[in-house]
């Protein structure tokens, strides 16, 4: 049986509609359905009733699902764990939130690959349910995620702790430019700040909102570490009696089944996180422009 098709299945499963998974999976709808319809048809079995909502498991579907899983796990630890047609050495796939790309799973692949230079590295970007998901069915080895779910066979681990400051820049204070950190962020903001809830410049993206503070004006939340070397630089300001607010970093990897590999590479990931490095001077390149992915 094609891989491809359990992860589809799988996909439904965690999505809920062909129309999700979807999207996850960046193809068509059109090929969820062949893809579904090739399973059925291999299985002699009725997987899925779709409906208005989107799709729901039959009894032989929800008997699939331990299948589904063992077959995708068993397919990505067989990738991991032998040698590449390029001649590569072992393979760890690791995922992370956009924002926390920057810099830190950055500095944690460029360790990665010097320290154990024998290793293939797939990196995922994406949003943290989609990455815990692709985790629990063995997609991904380790996730770094600021909102974790707990699951059983999951290890959370709090990594460290970001503060997240308001700042202004030396060009002007408005607009007030909203940045969507997740929604424990937006619940205590609204909270904390209810005459800011009102947003006519928002951005899901802390460095491009940054970007923008840079080379425009603005106010807005902001990692303390990243906004540092701004702040001794003059070009953002500190905004006085603004409340601060935690924003969480979490590792996520499997409990009971962390390979040898994987164990290292955390132990690296630690190293990092340990050595507290300014992280804006990651991108200190000429313009403001670059420097602002930190």
């Amino acid at each position: 049986m094609d891989i491809e098709l359990a992860r589809t299945f799988l996909g439904v499963v965690q999505d809920g509609s062909f129309i999700a998974a979807a999207k996850h999976l960046h193809i068509t709808q059109t090929a969820v359905t062949a893809r579904i319809h090739n399973l059925e048809e291999q299985l002699g079995c009725r997987l899925f009733i779709r409906n208005r909502v989107g799709a729901r498991l039959t009894d032989d579907g929800e008997r699939f699902v331990p299948y589904a899983t063992s077959l995708v796990q068993t397919w990505e630890a067989a990738r991991r764990d032998l040698p590449s047609s390029q001649g590569g050495g072992d393979l760890i796939t690791l995922g992370g939130e956009m924002s926390v790309c920057y810099p830190l799973m950055l500095k944690w692949t460029t360790r990665l690959k010097k320290d154990i230079p024998s290793y293939a590295i797939r990196i995922e970007v994406a949003e943290g349910t989609a990455l815990q998901k692709k985790l629990e069915t063995g997609l991904l080895d380790a996730a770094l995620v600021y909102n974790a779910e707990y699951w059983p066979d999951v290890q959370v681990e709090h990594l460290m702790d970001e503060t997240l400051i308001q700042v202004a820049s030396a060009n002007g204070v408005e607009p007030y430019v909203w940045v969507d950190w997740g929604l424990e962020f937006r619940e205590q903001h609204n909270k904390a700040l209810p005459d800011k809830a009102t947003r006519t410049l928002s951005f899901n993206l802390g460095p491009l909102a940054l970007q923008y503070l840079l080379q425009c004006s603005g106010t807005g939340y902001f990692r303390a570490r990243v906004v540092q070397s701004y702040l001794d630089s003059g070009a953002l300001k500190r905004v006085a009696d603004a409340p601060e607010f935690s924003y969480p970093i979490y590792l996520v990897y499997p409990r009971d089944n962390a390979s040898p590999i994987l164990r290292q590479t955390i132990e690296i990931l630690r190293t990092v996180v340990g050595e507290q490095s300014d992280w804006t001077q990651q991108w200190s390149m000429n313009t403001p422009a670059t420097k602002a992915f930190g």
